[in-house]
């Protein structure tokens, strides 16, 4: 299975920038369990949550992907 480049870049954000995860979740207004559910396909990111997600991050949108695309 192919890894998602959105879900992959947020967690890669996330670690570079030392925060937890359950913070950001809530800054984009979210629960930790919905979070969690988009960051581990349980739960389709849109391109609507993509805006919240990547002002809690203090990022821009082209930033999560280009994360995402980074070699593991």
């Amino acid at each position: 299975m192919e890894r998602d480049p959105v879900a992959y870049g947020i967690k890669t954000l996330i670690a570079e920038k030392g925060l937890l995860q359950r913070a950001v979740a809530q800054r984009a207004g979210y629960t930790p369990q919905q979070f969690s559910d988009m960051l581990n396909n349980r739960k389709v990111i849109k391109a609507i949550d993509l805006i919240p997600i990547s002002g809690a991050l203090g990022v821009g949108v082209q930033d999560i992907y280009d994360a995402g695309r980074r070699e593991a």
